[in-house]
């Protein structure tokens, strides 16, 4: 990809600029910013260039995690992707196929670039994943690299479980950057009942990739 309107230092720059306020909302918790300000934070990160920052080498090791979970388990065929951004998770997806796929994101920056991917299977939509309301169930609900930016992560799961199909799976990606997130990735662990689980490591950072089925469903080994 060629630096063209967003070079690479350009977007490294946004980045560095922004991530100061996305970790500061973190760590006191996203229901004291307004929906208002999280999205013009998100229109204006995703305008610079951040779905370019997600695509980078670093990046793809914890996406083909989940894609290996997700396919493993017979589980790609009706897919939601809760905090989509550009929908990236479609490049890894791409091989294997799926019958319909659902992104949702809060930005309308992110939701119009991941547009351009849209067919009769692949859909994207801009809503609060908070309170958005999904047409049906899926086999597999993903939350790649956005649960900590929900003030009660674990209620935000509980909340999507619903909307699985009877021995759907959920799948989540952590990037165990701060003391708040590795605990996030401790509490999943035991508060659902894990199916797969795995750290994947690039250089110093680590993500927590692991899928979660229903209580009462059957294991996998």
């Amino acid at each position: 990809m060629s630096k063209g309107k967003h070079g690479e230092s350009e977007i490294i720059r946004a980045f560095k600029k922004t991530m100061p306020n996305i970790l500061g909302a973190i760590k006191h918790k996203w229901n004291t910013r307004i929906v208002g300000a999280r999205k013009r934070m998100w229109d204006t990160l995703y305008a610079a260039g951040f779905g370019y920052q997600l695509s980078l080498p670093g990046e793809q090791a914890h996406n083909q995690t989940l894609v290996d979970f997700m396919v493993s388990a017979n589980k790609n065929t009706t897919i939601l992707d809760v905090g989509c951004g550009e929908g990236l998770l479609l490049d890894y997806l791409g091989c294997w196929g799926y019958q319909k796929y659902v992104g949702v994101d809060l930005s309308d920056v992110a939701v119009r670039n991941a547009s351009k991917r849209a067919n009769q299977n692949t859909s994207f939509v801009s809503a609060l994943a908070e309170s958005f309301v999904p047409d049906g169930q899926f086999d597999a609900i993903i939350f790649n690299e956005c649960l900590y930016c929900f003030a009660d992560p674990l209620q935000v799961i509980r909340r999507y479980e619903r909307y699985l199909t009877p021995d759907g799976v959920i799948l989540v990606s952590l990037f165990t950057k701060t003391e708040r997130i590795k605990l996030i990735a401790a509490e999943i662990s035991k508060g659902f009942r894990v199916m797969r689980k795995a750290s994947v490591i690039n250089g110093a950072d680590t993500w927590e990739c692991i899928m979660l089925g229903r209580a009462s469903g059957p294991n996998l080994k």
